[in-house]
Formats: C-alpha cells, sequence, structure tokens
C-alpha cells in the first residue's frame, strides 16, 4: 500500500473519531439539560434572538458588543455576528447574558 493511501486512511480515521465524539457530547448535554430542566440554548452556548415587531430585540448568549452606534450595532455570538441597523437604537438591558436593545430597527443580519 503506498504512503498516500495510508495517510488517506489514517485522516479519515481522524475525522471518524471527531464526529463520533461530538455527537456522544451534543447527545450527553441534550440529556444533561432535559434532567435540570434547562433551556438547550444554556447548556449548548448557542444564541437565541427575540424580536418583538421592529422595537425591541432580545439576545441571549451573545459575547460582546462590537460596534454601538445610533443606527448600528455589532454583536458578537457564539458563532455568528449579529447586525442590527435601525434608528434611534438603544441598549435598554445588558447583562452577562441577555442583551435588550430599543429603537426603530430596519434589518437583523447574522453573518457567519
Amino acid at each position: 500500500m503506498s504512503i498516500k493511501k495510508k495517510e488517506k486512511k489514517k485522516w479519515y480515521k481522524e475525522v471518524y473519531k471527531n464526529i463520533k465524539t461530538k455527537v456522544q457530547t451534543s447527545e450527553a448535554k441534550d440529556k444533561f439539560s432535559d434532567f435540570l430542566e434547562l433551556p438547550t440554548e444554556v447548556v449548548n452556548s448557542s444564541t437565541k434572538v427575540t424580536s418583538i415587531e421592529n422595537k425591541d430585540i432580545l439576545i441571549e448568549g451573545y459575547k460582546q458588543i462590537m460596534d454601538y452606534y445610533d443606527d448600528y450595532i455589532k454583536i458578537k455570538a457564539h458563532n455568528m455576528e449579529l447586525v442590527i441597523d435601525g434608528k434611534n437604537l438603544d441598549i435598554k438591558e445588558i447583562t452577562d447574558y441577555e442583551l435588550v436593545i430599543q429603537g426603530e430597527i430596519y434589518s437583523l443580519n447574522y453573518k457567519k
């Protein structure tokens, strides 16, 4: 067997192990959140965005505020960036986990 074929097999086995481990970890997190009756977005470190009409946006599970202007707010989430365009945008509430933005919201965009 040539060296290239051996390398391909090793590469495939490594990827397969990683995928199997991620699936097992994901299943364990789901069971853990069910047992403690926690929302899955808290356990899985995901971001939840709730929009109420075009006036309020609640963002749960954000990492940091990257840009903050009267007509533009850019927020870093766990696996994406959120860009909010609007008018008279203001951060009304902020905690380590949640963020409430109010104003006249024109668009909410997700960037990977």
